[in-house]
């Protein structure tokens, strides 16, 4: 039996570290989406349920942007996808 909330990943978590400091310095929360969609922009077919960190450019911070309620300063920040604890 599937459903089409079943296939949406919950709990995702852009982390912008400070480039001096590499201390973290914002959160932006993911909506959930479709986990192959994050599998596609990331590109990370042997990490099935994305429990690793990926680095997020511009390119990728563009792409998510509509999954997010504020901006993505990739110029400001280091931002890596990550699962939220």
């Amino acid at each position: 039996m599937s459903n089409a909330a079943e296939s949406l990943a919950r709990g995702f978590v852009l982390q912008g570290f400070d480039r001096s400091t590499d201390e973290v310095r914002i959160e932006i929360h993911l909506s959930p989406v479709p986990i192959e969609r994050l599998r596609a922009v990331f590109d990370v077919r042997s990490d099935p349920e994305i429990c690793d960190a990926y680095p997020l450019d511009a390119a990728k911070a563009h792409t998510l942007a509509p999954l997010v309620s504020e901006p993505i300063d990739t110029e400001r920040y280091d931002f890596f996808l990550q699962r939220y604890a």
